[in-house]
């Protein structure tokens, strides 16, 4: 079976972080700022070698910025 991983479209992604909350493996996250610790208007980034390729995350998007591509 080929290996899987995502790759974000990110001219349309919201920052919603809904990707993140719907990992099973919390191979997403989006980035804090530093000193009040809120979410900014960030895009999502993955954590290498943590995607296991199940595509949940592609599934849940709603603005379809995420597709699931094969390692070749």
């Amino acid at each position: 079976m080929a290996k899987k991983w995502v790759e974000f479209d990110l001219k349309d992604c919201l920052s919603c972080s809904i990707c993140v909350v719907a990992c099973p493996v919390s191979a997403l996250s989006l980035t804090k700022d530093g000193k009040s610790g809120k979410y900014r208007n960030v895009f999502p980034e993955l954590a290498p070698g943590a995607c296991i390729g199940c595509g949940t995350c592609v599934k849940d998007c709603p603005m379809s910025c995420i597709t699931l591509k094969e390692l070749s």
